[in-house]
């Protein structure tokens, strides 16, 4: 690096030749200007855009000038044509004609049909169309003979007729006249019927007349054709083309509908077109022409002025790099090699040599001074950064997008460093619900603290509570943010635990109430004939409870298992009269593990006692060889549990009880109301048979709902 720098290190002390010998790098001069190109390069390429757009949009305008020309033109022409027809028909319908008396309606056609530039003619609906007035003609002169079919005002006559509506006809010559005219005919009627037609007769001159009048000036022109494309009227070399079909006739109707069209002009030369209907007049079209030359020019100047100013903007540049490179080559190349070398992340190369401008050197002492504690402090924040215990990132104001991020936000985020630098923002990872949480933006948008909690989102989809601590680390000399920095701590297991307690507290309560007012209602209900017996039965249903709720209570109310809160309850009848009767159990349980829900497990244990009470008082463990199955399936199929509870070897059994107790009403209660479940009891000889089918949807807890992933 020392051989690059003009005048200093190694090139000064080397022999004259050898230097000479060798080839030189570019310089400062060539890195100035090379600077200034690179720094016009974006002005040059909006530039080149700002050039484009000026010239689209010189074009767009001309483009809708013509468009709304043409517009402005063709509704005055269809409003001089609706004028026209407006008077045809009021001719239509004057009294005079539905009498036929053409004597009186001659004078005021002819000074109706000289007040709109023309003629008025009547003629017979009859086939032939024969004239029956004609105020082109000295009065009392010999009317023309029909015209054939197909010629002069025939065909508009014959529609005037077939439809019974106005219509205006294309251009023709007329047979009296000799000259090129165009026609708009009425119907007259009589008594519902067509009997005449009045005919006005119109000089094309007239509308070449208006458009003049109406029309651009300079190069540009207008014409209006008729249905077969023959131009009607002109506003330049009407009388030239009257009668001719130009060739922008032949451009297809896909381009003329876009508005604005290229062809060839009758004069030769390419022009702009813009095509307009006339509604008053079907299927004519109003053209307006502007040549294309000028088109072009409209555009064509702007940019070619806007390009010379680039270019000269470029060579000053130029010149004013190579002045300043002159200027200041020596003393500042070291510093700039150098600042080139650290902005590479490569080490400078050891000191900069001494310059020989003091004001330099001072900037040289300075330079590496900041330089080392720059490094320093970049030093101990890197290390800070990387090893903090939480996550910590560093957004930008302006794009919302990660600019730095350590280790344990990746850990956090469950991405890596390069996925989130650049490519990422606190939007893309934070759960769509708590997008308005983000501490991050909440104080770019407040420019001051915010802490929150929200939750973020792997990509695995697991959710992850943090809570957020932001505030604004750089600004602009405005004061406005243009950078944030973010503090964020995992916070999903306190939350879970939260939730954990929160839900546990709800059901306790929950199950408390219910525990009560199931004590309640067995003291309410339970027969006192016998204060002993109601002492021992309140005690049994109360202890019945108390085993349920231990049993819930030891798995945090998450739900009990059938067998185990089977057997709890059982247990306490059995253990009265011995376990077994020579090797058979007295309660034999048979079933798959099932974990039942809170309410469910509260439920069938309060059936069970009651079932137990009643084996014990009535049943088959009234007796010592008496014995009881209590055996369950889980059928998926159905979405049921099918229980059955069997006894054998009791008592005599005649038949249902006469008398339902509250045992009875307890369990016909529990197991179908409380759980939906349906009952089928059996009372045969020697023992009661209950089978029970309860929806699996009442009876097993629910799927756990994770908090931490609900909004």
């Amino acid at each position: 690096m020392g051989d690059r720098v003009t005048g200093s290190g190694t090139a000064a002390q080397a022999d004259p030749g050898e230097a000479r010998a060798e080839r030189r790098p570019p310089g400062l001069q060539f890195h100035l200007v090379s600077l200034v190109l690179a720094s016009l390069l974006p002005a040059l390429t909006i530039g080149g855009a700002a050039a484009w757009h000026l010239a689209e949009s010189y074009s767009r305008s001309f483009e809708a000038r013509l468009q709304d020309t043409a517009r402005a033109l063709a509704l005055y022409l269809d409003g001089e044509i609706e004028h026209q027809v407006a008077a045809v028909v009021a001719l239509a319908a004057s009294p005079t004609l539905e009498r036929d008396d053409l004597a009186a309606f001659g004078p005021w056609a002819r000074r109706v049909g000289e007040a709109l530039g023309g003629w008025v003619i009547v003629n017979d609906a009859a086939p032939g169309h024969r004239q029956l007035l004609n105020t082109n003609l000295p009065e009392g002169a010999l009317l023309p003979p029909p015209s054939p079919p197909g010629e002069g005002a025939w065909d508009v006559i014959r529609r005037a007729v077939e439809t019974g509506q106005p219509a205006v006809s294309d251009l023709f010559v007329g047979r009296a006249s000799g000259r090129a005219v165009v026609a708009i005919a009425a119907p007259v009627l009589r008594q519902g019927q067509i009997t005449r037609v009045v005919v006005l007769g119109i000089d094309p001159a007239r509308l070449s007349g208006k458009l003049q009048a109406k029309g651009p000036s300079g190069d540009a022109f207008v014409s209006v054709a008729d249905r077969q494309g023959r131009i009607v009227a002109r506003s330049r070399d009407h009388e030239r083309f009257l009668g001719t079909v130009p060739r922008s006739r032949s451009v297809p109707d896909t381009e003329r509908s876009r508005g604005v069209f290229k062809a060839q002009s009758v004069y030769g030369d390419t022009a702009l077109f813009s095509a307009q209907p006339i509604p008053a007049a079907a299927g004519w079209t109003l053209v307006v022409a502007e040549p294309y030359a000028r088109y072009r020019a409209s555009w064509f100047g702007p940019v070619a002025a806007l390009v010379a100013s680039a270019a000269a903007a470029v060579a000053i540049g130029l010149a004013v790099a190579g002045v300043l490179a002159r200027r200041i080559l020596r003393p500042v190349n070291a510093l700039v090699l150098r600042a080139d070398a650290r902005a590479a992340g490569r080490d400078g190369g050891g000191p900069t040599p001494p310059a020989s401008v003091a004001e330099f050197e001072v900037l040289r002492v300075a330079s590496e001074r900041a330089e080392a504690a720059l490094a320093a402090r970049e030093a101990e924040f890197r290390a800070i950064f990387e090893t903090a215990a939480t996550g910590v990132v560093e957004v930008d104001a302006r794009t919302r997008r990660y600019i730095r991020v350590n280790r344990r936000f990746c850990e956090i985020a469950g991405r890596s460093k390069e996925e989130l630098v650049g490519g990422l923002g606190p939007d893309d990872l934070c759960h769509p619900a708590d997008r308005e949480r983000v501490a991050a933006n909440l104080a770019i948008a407040g420019n001051g603290e915010v802490e929150q909690e929200c939750r973020l989102l792997r990509p695995d989809g697991t959710v992850i509570w943090v809570r957020a601590s932001a505030s604004i680390s750089v600004r602009d000399a405005d004061g406005k943010p243009l950078r944030a920095v973010s503090v964020l701590q995992d916070i999903t297991e306190r939350r879970r635990a939260e939730e954990a307690r929160t839900l546990l507290t709800r059901e306790v309560d929950h199950r408390a109430k219910n525990a009560l007012a199931v004590v309640q209602a067995a003291v309410r209900l339970t027969p006192r004939a016998d204060a002993a017996a109601y002492a021992r039965s309140i005690e049994g249903r109360v202890g019945n409870l108390a085993r349920a709720h231990t049993l819930l209570a030891n798995a945090q109310w998450s739900g009990a298992d059938l067998g185990a809160l089977a057997r709890a309850e059982l247990d306490a009848f059995v253990s009265t009269r011995g376990d077994a009767v020579g090797d058979l159990p007295r309660v034999e349980l048979d079933g798959p593990p099932v974990t039942l829900a809170p309410g469910a497990a509260q439920g069938l244990a309060m059936t069970l006692h009651e079932l137990a009470t009643n084996a014990t008082k009535h049943g088959a463990l009234s007796v010592a060889g008496g014995h009881v199955r209590l055996s369950w399936t889980v059928d998926r199929e159905a979405d049921l549990l099918r229980l059955r509870w069997a006894e054998s070897g009791g008592p005599h059994v005649g038949g249902p009880p006469s008398v339902r107790g509250f045992g009875s009403r307890v369990v016909e209660s529990t197991l179908r109301r409380q759980l939906g479940g349906t009952l089928r009891p059996a009372w045969h000889a020697d023992g009661l048979v209950l089978e029970a089918d309860l929806p699996l949807a009442r009876v097993l807890p629910r799927e756990p709902v994770a908090g931490l992933n609900e909004p």
